[in-house]
């Protein structure tokens, strides 16, 4: 016999085991962990080896709009107090060429930050901080720091990036590796970042916590379920548009027909499907 309240403890323990397998390099549990500005403070203070480092303001998953390019979501876009910028981003995958993301990335934290008429010599400095769960160099090092070197000469130049980037793979006994152990595996208590085990300790154990988690469950699953339905619309509409190309060189009769199957799609992203097949 059904039983609707059985079903829905079973979806409630589920839930609990998949929040208690989160860990920090996850990112929907770094975004919330990143919310409290203390925490990554902590984090910058033992990444950057600036025990007094302070975090203005830290912004998760700042959006950055391209017009006309590609645009970027950062994890957690930090302020400190000498007037720098920090970026940490967490990255579990290896599928990716991440040292050119980091570049992109940089690039668009650049103009953000750039007023009109601002001289180079105020461009803030920007700490680029890549956290991944793989060692993307393979020297076997927990952390590596990216210098600008003059090649003939063997002398370091700066010009305001510095590129970080530490892996929870390696754990070379520093403390940079003892934070990335953390990251791993997010058990237990350590004075050297208490404030980062607090507010794991809350979302995972804490009842308002677990329930803040749950509820961004809920919402994650809906977002996924609703961009795999828009890509699922993409690929119909696409393949009408291909459909209607085999027969008719008349771009203008298959943009009427996607329109009247698909009244509700708006009609730019209509106009770039049928660009995108009528001119290759």
């Amino acid at each position: 016999m059904y039983n609707k309240g059985e079903k829905n403890m079973k979806t409630l323990v589920e839930q609990m085991a998949l929040i208690q397998s989160l860990n920090v390099i996850d990112d929907i549990f770094f975004h919330k962990i990143a919310e409290d500005p203390e925490v990554c403070e902590e984090i910058l203070r033992i990444i950057l080896e600036k025990p007094k480092l302070k975090v203005i303001q830290c912004q998760v998953q700042r959006f950055l709009r391209n017009n006309g390019a590609h645009s970027v979501i950062l994890d957690a876009l930090c302020e400190v107090d000498d007037g720098a910028v920090a970026n940490i981003e967490v990255q579990k995958a290896d599928d990716d060429n991440h040292q050119k993301r980091v570049r992109f990335n940089q690039s668009n934290i650049d103009t953000v930050f750039t007023e009109k008429g601002i001289k180079y010599e105020e461009l803030p400095d920007v700490y680029m901080i890549f956290i991944s769960r793989f060692d993307i160099f393979g020297y076997g090092r927990t952390v590596y720091h990216i210098d600008r070197v003059i090649r003939e000469t063997g002398i370091e130049v700066e010009n305001g990036v510095h590129e970080i980037y530490a892996n929870t793979a390696v754990n070379d006994r520093t403390q940079i590796a003892e934070l990335m152990q953390f990251f791993k595996t997010s058990v237990g208590m350590n004075e050297k970042f208490a404030k980062l085990c607090e507010r794991v300790n809350y979302f995972k154990h804490e009842k308002e916590g677990v329930k803040i988690m749950a509820t961004l469950f809920d919402e994650y699953v809906a977002e996924e379920r609703a961009e795999e339905r828009a890509e699922e619309r993409k690929k119909g509409i696409k393949n009408m548009v291909e459909t209607y190309y085999k027969f008719s060189q008349d771009c203008f009769a298959a943009k009427e027909a996607v329109m009247e199957k698909y009244p509700d799609v708006d009609e730019q992203f209509i106009d770039n499907i049928v660009e995108e097949v009528y001119q290759p």
